[in-house]
């Protein structure tokens, strides 16, 4: 679920990639600085990589500090929330619904 640092070094194409290689669609999100993101879910499973910036990230109640080069899947249906640091947060992010069958 969460990788520290996995993509630290790694150029913006090969993180694209390898995140299109795993079946998503990234998307880059620049979040104001100390934006927060309420307790919330959805039934898409959500593909996070940090670029810039930081983020503290609450996932069924584990608290991750998501910095640059770390990876966070956050599985469909699970409670989560976000507190961008006051220096903002640049990230891909990327969502699917997962078929039951796979």
């Amino acid at each position: 679920m969460f990788s520290k640092a996995i993509f630290a070094n790694v150029s913006r194409k090969v993180i694209v990639a390898t995140m299109e290689k795993d079946g998503f669609t990234p998307k880059l999100i620049i979040d104001k600085p100390d934006y927060i993101y309420t307790p919330h879910k959805h039934p898409e499973i959500k593909y996070l990589v940090c670029l810039k910036g930081s983020m503290k990230v609450t996932v069924n109640g584990k608290l991750f500090n998501f910095e640059p080069g770390d990876k966070l899947i956050i599985p469909g249906n699970t409670i989560h929330e976000g507190v961008v640091s006051n220096e903002g947060c640049m990230y891909f992010w990327s969502e699917k619904l997962v078929n039951k069958n796979d």
